[in-house]
């Protein structure tokens, strides 16, 4: 490969970023609008490769740029081990893919798509990858998985594999005690959550191959997150049945609000007169940028539904007097998770998780659908 360059064509390159693309491509992700009801923008300044450097060292950021140098698009390639077909094999997450309007790259990004996979593969193994999209992004949506068009045919092949919520509590009032036992965790409870995560992972598709290697570079590496974060949910004998580490993303990325359209505008006047009322947080104003937390690394046994509610009633209680808008988890639709909602104003962002693999792969025909996928929305 010339120099890190994937692909040279006519009138464009794609080429693998470096340090130095860092603010051009921070510029970027403010210039690409996420618009549904609710127009968004993402950010990632002052350093863009943070979020990738947190799922692991073996990434790869692409971008696009004209012939004068300028940056039109971007994508990124994180591979890691996961659990897939009854064996450790290497995984690949695909993500940050942003097309300014008006770039001009006929048929340039598939190519380059496709090709970064297939050097995936080729230099790593990796034969299976996952990526995740807003349902409500039909641009995307038809674009990346629209069958029955000749001009898609080598292109990688997307098949719906988990849909699910971003499944967002509101900090609203005060809400009660949780019914079992939940507790910080303390160095004395390492060996039963890193089983519990590791076992879990097991059990996912692409699920995280998670040992106490993977626990310690975490707390090293991820802002603010601390053991004491995580909550552990037990049993009357101190089983673990249960965990979830509530984490602010905001020092690697944040989502600024650009306005309220449809719905969202009555959702947002219902809200912010209750918050005046009850004396809550209000929604953002146009310009401001929402403050949330993930319900990271979670993990239910047996997905009980009240495990999870007592989780959600100690995050929340937790989390309360900091000034965020809400809360997040990730809840595949249809779980018996649904259920630990109750009580709580929720937001109900469609998403889904998709396997893709490349044309004439020997996993093109696999069934991927599961309710249990190896994604950690809080890399998202």
């Amino acid at each position: 490969m010339e120099d890190g360059v994937l692909h040279r064509g006519k009138t464009f390159v794609v080429r693998r970023a470096n340090p130095s693309d860092g603010p051009a491509l921070c510029e970027l992700f403010k210039k690409v609008h996420l618009k549904s009801d609710l127009d968004v923008t993402q950010e990632r300044d002052p350093d863009f490769f943070a979020l990738p450097r947190l799922h692991t060292d073996r990434f790869d950021v692409w971008l696009g740029e004209n012939q004068r140098g300028t940056l039109g698009g971007c994508g990124t390639l994180a591979l890691r081990p996961g659990w897939f077909d009854g064996a450790v094999r290497t995984v690949g997450y695909l993500s940050d893919l942003r097309v300014v309007p008006g770039f001009r790259a006929p048929g340039g990004m598939p190519l380059a798509f496709r090709l970064a996979l297939e050097q995936a593969r080729e230099r790593d193994g990796a034969e299976v990858f996952y990526t995740v999209i807003f349902d409500s992004n039909a641009i995307a949506r038809r674009a990346l998985t629209g069958r029955g068009d000749r001009r898609r045919e080598d292109q990688p092949r997307y098949v719906p594999m988990t849909p699910f919520n971003m499944t967002s509590l509101q900090f609203t009032t005060r809400k009660g005690r949780p019914r079992g036992r939940v507790e910080a965790a303390t160095p004395s409870d390492l060996p039963a959550l890193i089983e519990l995560l590791a076992r879990g992972g097991k059990n996912r598709v692409m699920g995280e191959v998670f040992d106490q290697a993977t626990l310690e570079r975490r707390l090293s590496s991820w802002p603010g997150l601390t053991l004491e974060d995580f909550l552990l949910a037990k049993d009357g004998d101190g089983r673990l049945l249960g965990c979830c580490a509530p984490w602010d993303a905001e020092p690697v990325k944040r989502t600024r609000v650009l306005g309220y359209h449809g719905s969202m505008r009555w959702v947002r006047a219902a809200f912010d007169l209750g918050s005046k009322l009850l004396r809550y947080p209000a929604l953002p104003k146009p310009g401001e940028c929402f403050r949330f937390a993930f319900l990271s690394h979670l993990e239910i046994e047996d997905d009980d539904p009240a495990v999870l509610h007592d989780l959600y009633l100690a995050a929340y209680e937790r989390l309360r007097s900091r000034g965020l808008h809400f809360l997040s988890a990730m809840i595949p639709v249809g779980s018996t998770l649904e259920k630990a909602a109750r009580g709580f104003t929720v937001t109900r962002t469609p998403m889904t998780v998709y396997a893709v693999t490349l044309p004439g792969s020997r996993y093109e025909g696999y069934t991927f659908r599961t309710s249990r996928p190896g994604f950690e929305m809080a890399l998202s």
